[in-house]
């Protein structure tokens, strides 16, 4: 039978398959398996080297670390733009305003009673998506990339007063690749990723803050906060405009060359002073916001801030962004050169390792950083050392007083002002009925008697219904003033006894 269906196969066909598998024919498939490893060792050793010479002559590549802010670009767009099955999840961070009016009307529908619940208004935050650690393949133009995402774990010394201390550095960085020996198709991407991120950065203020290492001071992002419109700072119209004016010709592209031929540093200092509550904050983020600055803040009475790291934060700022230094007055340095305290009446409310010289060099000294903008708030500016204020470090003071008529009547407008749709912007009747009743609220109110904040948190209190703000206003008033009659009373009987 097998000689029918196999004519060459012999009688002793289907022992000879048996003893293939015997002990004897061990040897043979040894040598089989010995050769085919080898074959398949060779092959993959030439192949990694083939790669590494490719690699090395005809693959380009860039590298970005995670402190960069080309990284949070690049991430960003990859968030976005690149499918991969590895992704790293991350809790969403508090969105601006435009991301959660997507989760407004979803949250409305589910909501009982129009009452807040926070877990249930994060039942509809979705994570944050990025590629994990590793290697991942994109294509853009057409064009194919990969990117390699690494973290590092160093060792760090700090040498401090009281002995060596170490820390872990956790570094990250990517570095992004192709094929050809010109980057130029790598700088294209960046450059891309570059103009989305900062076009849906452009309603938004990035605020930063010094990171704390002893080594190497860095800059953070702390927070993003939508952008603060000019139109809502309680300020007088024509010092207004004429400190709009001076940042607009600050920061116009041929001014850092006009600067230099004249040589002026560029750089300029602005002076905030006023009452607590009448908006000089709030100033300082209108602008950043107005002109798409970054606000790298500083205080000066962090613990561990020295002359040393002060001037490794200003010169690790960049070319334009604001630095603001709030309530300058409450510290020792801004009135004594030598950092010593002075009496009572000048005496500082924080003590602080730095000398009045040691800032000064910071802010305008010959190694100081330019092209930034300083902005120093302060609610007595005649307690400041006068080399502080001079002109050349202070370019321009500008003055907070208590909120005027026309300050008074604008607040109004302000709160009660309805974010109207397209359909709605017809309804005149309603605007000219809000103007009457913010004309009707300033003569209830006296001028220079209230600041900003004290008005804003009235009206706040009563932003459903201008009607019952206007209703509530004189008891309101009389009340305010009630209490700062009885705390001023309080203040000079303490006096009357330390005395």
């Amino acid at each position: 039978m097998l000689e029918t269906i196999l004519p060459t196969a012999s009688p002793d066909f289907m022992s000879d398959i048996f003893d293939f598998f015997s002990l004897a024919s061990y040897n043979w498939i040894f040598r089989l398996t010995t050769v085919t490893f080898a074959i398949i060792s060779s092959t993959t050793y030439i192949w990694i080297r083939v790669l590494h010479y490719l690699s090395l002559y005809y693959e380009t590549s860039i590298t970005i670390d995670s402190d960069d802010p080309i990284y949070t670009h690049v991430m960003s767009w990859l968030a976005v733009n690149v499918s991969t099955r590895r992704l790293q999840a991350r809790t969403a961070k508090a969105s601006g305003y435009s991301e959660d009016q997507t989760r407004v009307m979803e949250y409305n529908a589910s909501a009982r009673d129009g009452k807040f619940h926070l877990i249930e208004w994060q039942k509809f935050t979705k994570p944050d998506f990025e590629p994990h650690v590793g290697e991942h393949i994109f294509f853009f133009r057409g064009r194919r990339f990969w990117i390699t995402r690494n973290k590092n774990d160093s060792l760090l010394q700090d040498h401090l007063l009281s002995g060596n201390q170490f820390s872990i550095n956790k570094s990250e960085y990517i570095r992004i690749s192709c094929w050809g020996q010109s980057a130029d198709p790598i700088k294209e991407f960046l450059q891309e990723s570059k103009s989305i991120y900062l076009t849906q950065e452009c309603s938004k203020t990035r605020i930063f803050r010094a990171k704390d290492i002893s080594w190497s001071p860095r800059w953070y992002c702390a927070a993003t906060r939508a952008t603060r419109p000019i139109s809502t700072i309680s300020l007088d119209e024509s010092t207004k405009k004429a400190l709009l004016r001076d940042v607009n010709e600050f920061l116009n592209p041929k001014a850092p060359r006009w600067y230099a031929n004249r040589g002026i540093p560029y750089r300029r200092g602005y002076l905030l002073h006023g009452p607590p509550g009448t908006g000089k904050t709030s100033l300082s983020f209108a602008l950043g916001g107005l002109f798409g600055l970054p606000i790298y803040c500083l205080s000066l009475v962090d613990t561990g801030m020295t002359e040393d790291k002060l001037l490794a934060c200003f010169g690790a700022l960049p070319n334009r962004c604001i630095v603001l230094l709030e309530d300058i007055d409450t510290v020792d340095i801004s009135r004594r050169r030598d950092g010593s305290a002075g009496g009572d009446q000048g005496k500082g409310e924080h003590k602080t390792q730095m000398t009045l010289s040691g800032l000064l060099n910071a802010i305008d000294g010959v190694a100081s950083h330019e092209g930034r903008i300083l902005i120093m708030t302060t609610n007595h500016p005649e307690v400041l050392d006068p080399a502080l204020v001079r002109k050349g470090r202070v370019d321009l003071e500008v003055p907070f007083g208590l909120a005027t008529k026309e300050q008074i009547v604008n607040l109004f407008t302000i709160m009660y002002s309805h974010d109207y749709d397209d359909e709605e912007q017809g309804d005149e009747i309603a605007k000219e009925k809000l103007i009457a009743a913010a004309l009707r609220f300033g003569d209830l109110l006296d001028a220079d008697i209230f600041s900003p904040a004290e008005i804003t948190e009235f009206l706040m209190v009563r932003k459903d219904d201008y009607w019952k703000a206007l209703r509530d206003v004189t008891q309101w008033k009389e009340e305010v003033l009630a209490k700062r009659e009885e705390v001023t009373k309080r203040f000079r009987e303490l006096r009357d006894k330390r005395d």
